[in-house]
């Protein structure tokens, strides 16, 4: 308008009649036009914000921490197993018992700070490894061997369960950390005195040495709480069951917060601004285990000495709309605006999308959905779905399994296909 305005008095030719027409014009209509131009941005951003993300507060964040770094009261990120954080006790009785009936006795869990491709070929070559049992006493000289840990990986399967109990959609979890750990496995009988207690074993990884983490554990943003209702359950519409309200403002309404799939009694819930409605046949005061998903904005600190990562993204209005709508248009513009979607793609540019019947290379990426059961197709009938990218920062060890976070997402979103990601 301002600009039509402007054109209109470079019309007029006499400057006194175009210098009286300019103060009536601007001193009337300037304050009009900017007020309309403020209330139209206004409205076109509430258009935009009644859709919102469905995930919005069920982005997971994920890291690696030395035990010993790991502060008990963080707001933040915790432990993915709790019991990581208690000192390791051995009973020499449990250890000899299974080595006696040839049962294999894990020694500990170590992290591997390598790739992906570095990971598997360790897994590959099934070899032993020396190692060494300290006691009060004396040192006593041991063999290993490695095996997959996938004691972090059961509890992202457990966590999806809990999503797919709350009716939230899965989003994959950005935690390559839970791919990386070996359990160090005994292989040979040890005989200590009924006085000697351990104090410390030594592993030797020989070449893999460089990559071996010690006492550093998984971290994400979900803690474990109990809740319980703060009056009595009032009868829910179906005027059958009841409904169970919790206060979220003691632990955070910026928070997100899933029922855990141990409370039996529990139907649906209704999540409100401050509010958590559990709907339950019980007519009883209650107590919920929840899971809290802490918010971003608890953290205190903006720097960690292994890599903060998530699944977070950023889908815009047409994202949010798509979403809402289970709109999917395969074209490789459309791969490439949901890969643009995610903080990783400031490390991995989409190159190229090709459909091919076999692939002969070895794989670079894997499946962090490994866990869910597709039972309606096969993966034999299934062609291949290549997806090309460029990476940014190819020494990066997390290169691979960054490349296989985005080939995880797009593989729920294209499951007639088997997705395979590969670094150009």
């Amino acid at each position: 308008m301002r600009d039509i305005i402007q054109d209109r008095l470079n019309k007029i030719n006499d400057l006194n009649d175009r210098r009286f027409m300019k103060k009536i014009l601007y001193d009337v209509f300037d304050n009009v036009v900017l007020y309309n131009m403020d209330m139209y941005k206004r409205l076109e951003k509430r258009i935009y914000d009644e859709i919102e993300d469905p995930l919005n507060k069920f982005y997971i964040y994920t890291c690696l921490e030395k035990v010993e770094n790991i502060d008990p009261v963080n707001d933040f990120l915790h432990p993915i197993i709790p019991a990581d954080l208690d000192d390791t006790v051995y009973d020499m009785n449990e250890i000899n018992e299974k080595l006696q009936n040839n049962q294999e006795f894990i020694v500990t869990s170590i992290f591997l700070k390598c790739d992906n491709l570095t990971f598997r070929e360790i897994l590959k070559r099934r070899r032993y490894y020396k190692g060494y049992v300290k006691t009060n006493q004396d040192v006593h000289e041991i063999e290993v061997s490695l095996r997959e840990c996938r004691k972090y990986i059961d509890e992202i399967e457990k966590l999806y369960r809990v999503f797919q109990y709350n009716k939230i959609i899965w989003s994959t979890l950005n935690c390559p950390y839970a791919y990386k750990y070996v359990d160090i496995i005994l292989n040979s009988s040890i005989l200590l005195k009924p006085d000697e207690k351990i104090t410390e074993i030594i592993i030797d990884l020989a070449e893999y040495e460089k990559y071996k983490e010690i006492n550093a554990i998984p971290l994400w943003n979900i803690k474990k709480i109990e809740a319980e209702d703060k009056s009595f359950p009032m009868p829910a519409k179906d005027r059958i069951n009841f409904d169970h309200v919790i206060s979220l403002e003691e632990f955070g309404v910026q928070n997100g917060y899933l029922v855990g799939i141990e409370n039996v009694d529990y139907i649906y819930c209704k999540r409100l601004e401050k509010d958590l409605v559990i709907v339950s046949p019980n007519d009883n005061q209650h107590k919920w285990s929840l899971l809290q998903i802490e918010d971003i904005n608890n953290s205190k600190q903006s720097i960690y000495n292994f890599e903060l990562l998530s699944n977070n993204r950023n889908l815009g209005f047409i994202g949010r709309y798509s979403n809402v709508k289970s709109m999917i248009i395969r074209t490789k513009g459309e791969i490439a605006r949901l890969v643009q979607c995610y903080e990783l793609s400031k490390e991995l540019l989409f190159q190229n999308a090709e459909v091919r019947d076999s692939y002969k290379k070895i794989e670079q990426t894997i499946n962090f959905n490994d866990f869910i059961d597709d039972n309606i197709r096969v993966d034999d009938g299934k062609k291949i779905l290549l997806l090309k990218f460029k990476p940014y920062d190819r020494e990066n060890y997390l290169i691979y399994d960054k490349m296989s976070f985005l080939i995880s997402e797009l593989q729920i979103l294209f499951p007639e296909y088997k997705c395979i990601g590969e670094l150009v």
